[in-house]
């Protein structure tokens, strides 16, 4: 069987970038003391966006599916200063304007194509105040991972990482360089007490990988001033081996 996470499947099997919570949360908190509220891109059920919110700060969460809009504000009902907005982050048009935008968990990879990035990029900085700051997670290609699925595990099969060790949970990735993008394919089985397949799920996830200079340059070409990169979420230097690319931008005064 081939289906994507419903709402709260996606909400029981999403852990997120270690640290992001609190990461995007510092930047809340600065975005709300200069009396501004801050925007999610791509919110999914609130994972991020609903913590902020208990922090007394004003959001607002956007994503595409309705669904997960739906979860998020069952999660929220008693906060008052969240609100949850249907809408595409490629192009988007609402009345406020904010003090933080941020894309969390390398959801700005689902932008498969440079025209989408750019789109995307060039109205947050049109919803940002002058001053206003811009945060993103992307992960930082691993060209040695590339290389091995393009050629050793090439139509292999994969163990998944952070799966608590239980078996059954596996993944098969499929690297296309010339458009820089990632088709990876999860696959969850269900075990008998023998170690039979009973049931077996595939879940498609597709994503526009984008190396450290080329994302420097999106965002210096669609208006911003790159304020700072780091490896992760805890504030270490970005280096060769980084796990991701953790971005800090913002609109010139």
């Amino acid at each position: 069987m081939r289906e994507f996470y419903d709402p709260v499947a996606y909400d029981a099997a999403t852990e997120g970038v270690p640290g992001d919570v609190d990461f995007f949360t510092e930047l809340a908190r600065e975005s709300h003391a200069s009396g501004f509220p801050v925007l999610e891109l791509a919110c999914g059920t609130g994972r991020v966006a609903i913590p902020i919110a208990q922090e007394g700060v004003r959001i607002v969460g956007l994503d595409l599916n309705a669904g997960m809009l739906a979860r998020a504000r069952e999660k929220s009902v008693a906060l008052e200063n969240a609100s949850w907005v249907e809408g595409n982050m490629r192009s988007f048009a609402l009345e406020q304007r904010f003090g933080l935008i941020y894309i969390p968990f390398r959801s700005f990879q689902h932008l498969l194509i440079v025209e989408d990035q750019l789109s995307c990029l060039r109205c947050v900085r049109e919803h940002l105040v002058p001053g206003g700051r811009f945060a993103l997670d992307i992960f930082n290609p691993d060209i040695v991972a590339i290389a091995q699925w393009m050629t050793s595990k090439r139509g292999g099969l994969q163990r998944r990482a952070r799966t608590d060790d239980r078996p059954g949970k596996w993944e098969t990735r499929t690297y296309r360089t010339a458009s820089q993008q990632l088709e990876t394919t999860f696959i969850d089985e269900e075990l008998s007490d023998e170690g039979a397949v009973m049931s077996r799920v595939y879940r498609d996830l597709k994503l526009r990988y984008t190396f450290r200079y080329e994302m420097e340059h999106l965002l210096l070409r669609s208006g911003f001033e790159v304020e700072a990169l780091f490896g992760d979420c805890f504030g270490s230097a970005f280096e060769d081996l980084s796990p991701e690319m953790i971005w800090v931008a913002r609109r010139p005064s």
